[in-house]
This record gives structure tokens, sequence and C-alpha cells, in this order.
């Protein structure tokens, strides 16, 4: 029995949507295909930016016991952790415990040059949302005068013209549907590009406190040191 009321409901809600949807129009399709894109990119952000993803505990835990290796001798067994891991705070603890610079200077401009290009890709898709917020409602309202140019058309052009009920209701659904629809993909967009970008400027400031972190003891406990050879080649 419940199932069975189940499936009748579900039944019944299709058939809505799909005569609210066939009701807007040719210019329905343009506000499905933003609904799709939206809903798509929602999506893909909302796995991509997990915090425990980019920023795994253990290893932020192990970037902070730089000095602990420090007291070993060796950091290597940190370096090979964060070479395996591959999450966002792994990537930029590499470059900063790398050994590659020799001043503190030049390790601060790779892993700047490094986060900004992380975030670039954290960053794609964003302004995507943004186009849609902006472009959805204006198709809605197309649709809407698309729809007043029905009812005028539907109202009759010539002397004792009879109006074309059928067509006035088209037109005033068309016009009516639209607007909803547009509207309906616009607001779930404008709140997820809000969320996303205040998320990305939170994760932008977790990589600086990393990265300051990282260069600060690792300059602190170890001396990057060259050879005199080295020395003359520059």
């Amino acid at each position: 029995m419940l199932p069975n009321l189940f499936l009748a409901t579900l039944n019944d809600g299709v058939t809505s949507v799909w005569n609210f949807l066939r009701g807007g129009g040719e210019v329905m399709i343009l506000i499905v295909l933003c609904s799709f894109i939206s809903m798509t990119v929602i999506l893909l952000k909302a796995y991509q930016l997990r915090w425990n993803n980019m920023f795994p505990p253990k290893i932020e835990a192990a970037i902070k016991d730089i000095e602990l290796y420090a007291t070993n001798g060796d950091i290597s067994p940190l370096q090979r952790m964060l070479e395996d891991d591959g999450s966002v705070a792994a990537q930029l603890g590499i470059i900063a415990i790398s050994g590659k610079h020799e001043t503190r200077e030049e390790n601060n401009e790779a892993c700047e040059t490094a986060a900004r290009g992380i975030m670039h890709r954290l960053e794609a898709g964003v302004p995507l949302l943004e186009v849609i917020v902006t472009i959805a409602p204006l198709i809605g309202l197309l649709g809407t005068i698309m729809g007043l140019v029905v009812v005028f058309r539907g109202l009759g052009t010539g002397v004792g013209a009879e109006p074309d009920p059928g067509e006035i209701a088209r037109g005033i659904a068309i016009a009516l549907n639209t607007t909803i629809a547009g509207l309906l993909v616009a607001v779930p967009t404008v709140i997820a590009h809000g969320y996303f970008s205040r998320k990305l400027d939170a994760i932008s400031v977790r990589m600086e406190i990393i990265l300051r972190r990282a260069i600060h003891d690792f300059h602190r406990h170890f001396e990057v040191r060259r050879s005199p050879l080295d020395n003359l080649s520059r």
C-alpha cells in the first residue's frame, strides 16, 4: 500500500514539473540548461572543497612537528609523507621544507607562487555560478516578454476580432513560469556562490598560516647548506 502511494505521489510530482516546464515554452530550455550547469558546478565544488580532504589533521600535525624532526636530525620522513599524501596542505608543506631555496625570501616566493596556482585551481567553476546568477533571471524576463507578446496576439489584432482564451492562457503561462523558473535557478545559485566564496577565503587564510609556520620552523631548525662548487657556479 505504502509503495503504491509513494509511486503515485512521485508520478504526480513528475507530471506537475513536466507541465510547468512545458508551459514555459522554448525559453525554459535555456533555464533548464542554466540549472543543470549550476547544479553540476555546485556538486563538484562541494566535493572538491571538503576541508578535511584539503587539510588532513594528520598532515597539519606533522608539519607542526618540524622541531621533532630537527631533534632527530632527519626531515626526510616528513618529506616522504607529504609527497605521498597529495592534499593541499601537503603540496604547500613539501615546497616549504624542500631545502631547495637558499634564503627564506626565495622560499617565500616559491610558496606564494604555488599557493596562487592552487587557489586558481580551487576557484575554477565558481565564477560560472556568478554568471548563472546574472543570466537566469534575465532569461526569465525574456520569457515574460515573450509571454506578453503571445497574450497581446491572443487579444486579436483586427477590428471586431474575438480574443482567443487559449492563446491568452498560454501567454500568461509562459510569462509566469519562466519568471518563476529563472528565480528558482538564481536564488540557490547565489547562495552557493556566496558560500563557496567565503570558503575559498577561509582556505586562503589557512594556506597562509600553514606556509608561514612551515617556512619559519624549517629555516629555524634546518640550515640549507651549499657546497663551494655550487657557490662558484652561481
